[in-house]
């Protein structure tokens, strides 16, 4: 939702899993040691962003991401492909100061594999998506569910990890939740009609 700076905020909502109350996770902000000297004695460092920084800085990153949840036009292949690349790139950014062990940085290595996928579908210049027929297969179409459904499913990763507010149009690409486990399933399949 595109609203101006007088406009009404976004709708947003506590996300964390299966609607837990947030875990009370907040590490402590680290410390780097990046060089020492002697003679009388010194020590430069500087401070490390924590886990749940990097996590709150990607969710507010990717809330202003129209490729994950905005409306499909076909003029919109080309500015899909770069957003692709932005998100890639920031992702590697964020990547860099976190521990190799660290879900987050698996979470965030997945979600930029994704990336990479969608632009290897698209080719360079994000070609591979021109269509060439009225009719046939939508190799952008596929491309982009397949994107956003990775993106989704890492996403609730991270949220189930480091619960905050997050934006309603993000929120779309997010799997669902299983509220009730006595659910009918019936209730949501497609073209299926319950016996009354």
């Amino acid at each position: 939702m595109l609203t101006s700076s007088k406009g009404p905020k976004p709708r947003q909502t506590r996300v964390g899993f299966a609607g837990a109350s947030p875990t009370q996770y907040s590490p402590p902000v680290g410390i780097k040691v990046t060089g020492f000297s002697t003679p009388v004695a010194g020590v430069s460092w500087e401070l490390t962003k924590s886990e749940k920084e990097v996590a709150q800085h990607i969710v507010t990153f990717l809330e202003d991401r129209r490729l994950l949840f905005g409306e499909r036009h076909m003029e919109d292949e080309l500015l899909c492909y770069r957003s692709a690349g932005a998100i890639r790139a920031y992702l590697t950014e964020q990547m860099q100061g976190l521990k190799d062990a660290s879900p987050l940085r698996h979470s965030l290595g997945m979600m930029r594999a994704a990336c990479r996928q969608f632009m290897d579908r698209g080719e360079p210049g994000g070609r591979g998506f021109e269509r060439h027929f009225a009719y046939g297969p939508d190799g952008f179409g596929y491309a982009l569910g397949d994107l956003r459904t990775a993106i989704g499913l890492q996403l609730a990763a991270i949220l189930s990890q480091f619960p905050m507010e997050v934006e309603e149009g993000l929120l779309r690409i997010l799997p669902p939740r299983d509220e009730e486990e006595d659910a009918d399933i019936s209730d949501w399949i497609p073209g299926f009609a319950p016996d009354e």
